[in-house]
């Protein structure tokens, strides 16, 4: 349905960068601030909060990447776009109210905004200006985990779901409670120098 305005994802590693260097960001966050996708990582250790994509992982791995054998690159390729035209056709959704993705884009008028065919991956050296949200449950140590740097919090906070929000532009990390901004800490970035 075209570019989100936001990518909901684990923690996995592949997807954040560096255990050791947390703050230099992976391409997956860097490839979605360049076109203006805010990534939102969910609570450690609650798969359960990604049912759907996991769901058409499971659906898209069985049904599809399974059951045949692709030649190449190029024809997994076409072969994946043609299976997405058939799910995006048949495959309906609760948080669409029951309908297809297909049902929703035709009766909205909705013209999405992609990313073209033939688009080559961009020059990711530096960070673009954007927001990284960080959802984090906050225990009895205090401690508020940001891809393994840890950041104590009041503790006020103590078993609550709390939004940090990695805001690049500014190099600052808000901390929210709610809609409520509750605190802000420091969160400069590496700056990456062209030679």
């Amino acid at each position: 349905m075209g570019l989100p305005d936001y990518l909901q994802m684990d923690n996995e590693l592949s997807f954040r960068g560096s255990n050791k260097y947390p703050r230099s960001f992976g391409l997956v966050i860097r490839l979605c601030l360049h076109f203006g996708v805010q990534p939102v990582f969910i609570p450690i250790g609650e798969p359960w909060r990604n049912g759907v994509v996991e769901k058409f992982n499971d659906t898209y791995n069985k049904k599809f990447f399974r059951r045949q054998w692709f030649a190449s690159y190029t024809t997994l390729k076409r072969q994946s776009k043609n299976f997405q035209r058939f799910h995006n056709k048949h495959h309906r959704y609760s948080c669409l109210k029951g309908k297809t993705p297909h049902e929703v884009l035709k009766v909205s008028n909705h013209n999405p905004s992609t990313i073209g065919a033939n688009t080559k991956l961009p020059q990711l050296d530096s960070i673009a200006d954007g927001n990284i949200i960080l959802i984090r449950f906050i225990r009895s140590n205090r401690l508020l985990d940001i891809f393994g740097e840890k950041f104590l919090v009041s503790k006020d906070l103590v078993y609550s779901y709390v939004k940090a929000i990695i805001v690049t532009k500014i190099h600052r990390m808000q901390l929210y409670l709610g809609d409520e901004l509750i605190d802000a800490f420091d969160y400069h970035l590496p700056v990456i120098s062209r030679q």
